[in-house]
């Protein structure tokens, strides 16, 4: 019998992972990545380190896992290896994304006509919060669910990286006027993932809803945001177009990929 909160489970974690992609051949076909803000991609990468190591000691560590155990009345997270691919494969497209911004014009070909890769100070202040909460969480915190404190926190940071990491994009396409080199299949593929995401959440819980979303929190409350911040995408493009200055448009040079 086919377990349909096993298929939603690979449903989101195919749909995101294939959300990556868009981005990165629409790049290499627009030969810019001008339109990803350097912000952005640091928050980013810094969100799925996070969200990968808080997966893997979830899923591996026996110490977490008991301590889970324990402080959920024996309940263990809604996690599967669908969300460790997600995770991982996640964070590999995000570097090789970087390479597009950082190393575009050397590397890739691109003409990039962005010459600083500025990082504000908000997003370096988050960076340094990280190092600190890490080293604290690691060395410091004598709790007795301190372990799993420390790999569900990573989780919460994922969701608050990933709060923080939309708003710098959010501007950048404001102060453009243009979500010319934003792939539209990207958001759509996003906010089908969060569909996908939330039936696996609901499928697979037996608790009623506020207390399984207590227990997992990072994993819901990524799915929340990722469909908030999809959804504001979308009223961007509708408001702004995908044509940038000079009359050009996405649709000139993207692949069909639908």
């Amino acid at each position: 019998m086919v377990d349909l909160s096993q298929l939603c489970g690979w449903g989101y974690a195919i749909t995101w992972g294939l959300a990556f992609y868009p981005t990165l051949l629409l790049n290499y076909r627009l030969k810019t990545s001008d339109s990803i803000s350097t912000d952005y991609m640091v928050l980013n990468i810094l969100g799925y380190i996070a969200y990968s190591t808080s997966i893997s000691l979830q899923m591996f560590n026996e110490t977490v896992r008991f301590q889970y155990m324990k402080h959920f009345d024996g309940r263990m997270p809604i996690l599967s290896k669908a969300d460790l691919f997600y995770a991982y494969h996640g964070l590999i497209l995000l570097l090789v994304l970087l390479s597009q911004i950082i190393y575009g014009n050397s590397i890739w070909g691109f003409k990039n006509e962005r010459k600083r890769f500025k990082i504000h100070k908000l997003s370096k202040l988050i960076v340094m919060l990280f190092i600190v909460f890490a080293i604290y969480n690691w060395k410091f915190d004598n709790e007795v669910f301190a372990f799993l404190n420390f790999a569900l926190n990573l989780a919460y940071f994922k969701i608050i990286i990933s709060l923080i990491k939309y708003i710098p994009q959010v501007l950048h396409n404001y102060e453009r006027k243009s979500m010319y080199g934003i792939s539209k299949l990207q958001i759509s593929l996003d906010l089908i993932g969060s569909f996908f995401s939330l039936s696996e959440f609901l499928l697979r819980n037996d608790l009623p809803l506020f207390e399984a979303i207590d227990s997992n929190r990072g994993k819901f409350g990524i799915t929340v945001v990722t469909f908030l911040f999809g959804t504001i995408f979308m009223i961007q493009i509708y408001l702004y177009g995908t044509t940038d200055k000079r009359g050009k448009d996405n649709n000139e040079k993207s692949i069909n990929l639908v």
